[in-house]
């Protein structure tokens, strides 16, 4: 006798077919460090312009730095990085990790990839391709 197969369950990790929609957020002027307001009010961003400004406010997070993020792994380690006297391709190797960790957690980052460095002073600038389901690629620049 045979079993019965339509009867039989598996326990198989359903992945979402179509993602829910990125909420609202709102512009965030990092060099003011205030939220831009036009006409007396928060300009919204939406879609794409959304999930780029959660990409620069977590990378511009320290993780376990605010006790707000406590029991998350939200945002990037890097503090213990600068200042440091290692070798600038091991630091930008430990920055491409731990971005990569940090942004991939999200269901609308696939990867990252095309990564470049470049210093300006006390500052760096971070360019990166971000490969997304939902907006496909796009091209980022954080200055950290």
């Amino acid at each position: 006798m045979l079993p019965k197969i339509t009867e039989l369950e598996f326990d198989i990790e359903q992945l979402p077919e179509d993602l829910p929609p990125i909420g609202k957020s709102f512009l965030y002027d990092f060099n003011q460090g205030d939220f831009v307001l036009k006409d007396g009010k928060l300009v919204e961003l939406h879609g794409i312009e959304s999930l780029k400004m959660w990409i620069e406010k977590t990378m511009r997070t320290e993780r376990y730095r605010f006790r707000i993020y406590d029991n998350t792994e939200y945002g990037i380690i890097l503090e213990e990085l600068i200042g440091m006297n290692l070798p600038r391709a091991f630091i930008e190797a430990e920055i491409e990790r731990e971005v990569t960790e940090s942004l991939t957690s999200s269901l609308y980052i696939d990867s990252l990839e095309s990564w470049s460095f470049e210093r300006d002073g006390k500052w760096m600038r971070i360019f990166f391709r971000v490969n997304s389901p939902m907006y496909n690629t796009f091209d980022m620049e954080v200055i950290m």
